[in-house]
């Protein structure tokens, strides 16, 4: 099992990345058929989405089993965030083609988001940073990653619809090397500060509300 980094918080979060490289079927395999239902698989029709779908939940699978909770497989709430079927435990998802990273904390909504810095991100930088935050960036692709990514990790902390990243998920400015960032969730009622951690993952940037 290729899981390449695992790590342990202080406030007792979670970490476990996997490295994709094995087959289809070889993953498929390894699923137990008690968690992988024909439903869930009818809706992915891309090979390369149920590898990253397959390797995801194996993923969860290993850290919910290490972390002592079991894994009767995942549903979504009113709002399309992901849940553990018959677990108290919090998790958030990311992946790309390459990597699958899942975060678990026994109690704390979490957020993750994994991305390689990439020229879109520059073209659409207006529709999600704010001024100061593209004045901060400064047309720098690693950090309009990592803001991209500090972002997605704050929405999926937030876990609901009808955000503005621009107005409600702001990122105060940073250096490169920092190790972590202040995010702020400012939406309805919710004016709350969190600190992010950034990773950094061969090409990719992972940032996490953990």
């Amino acid at each position: 099992m290729p899981i390449t980094i695992e790590k342990t918080y202080t406030n007792h979060s979670h970490l476990a990345v996997w490295h994709i490289t094995e087959s289809h079927d070889t993953l498929q395999a390894m699923l137990p058929s008690d968690i992988l239902t024909d439903a869930e698989l009818a809706g992915i029709h891309h090979p390369q989405k149920q590898i990253e779908f397959f390797c995801s939940r194996l993923t969860i699978k290993y850290l919910a089993d290490k972390l002592g909770t079991k894994y009767l497989g995942i549903k979504k709430d009113q709002y399309g965030k992901p849940y553990l079927v018959g677990s108290s435990w919090q998790f958030s998802l990311t992946h790309t083609t390459e990597y699958i990273a899942v975060v678990m904390h026994e109690s704390q909504s979490l957020g993750i988001d994994l991305e390689q810095p990439h020229d879109k991100l520059l073209r659409i930088a207006h529709k999600y940073l704010s001024e100061t935050e593209i004045n901060d960036a400064d047309n720098d692709l690693d950090k309009l990653c990592i803001y991209w990514s500090a972002k997605e990790a704050l929405y999926k902390l937030y876990g609901k619809r009808k955000v503005i990243f621009i107005d409600n998920l702001l990122i105060s400015p940073f250096t490169k090397d920092q190790q972590t960032i202040i995010g702020r969730l400012k939406i309805n009622e919710i004016d709350q500060s969190y600190t992010l951690i950034v990773e950094k993952i061969a090409q990719y940037y992972l940032v996490m509300v953990c």
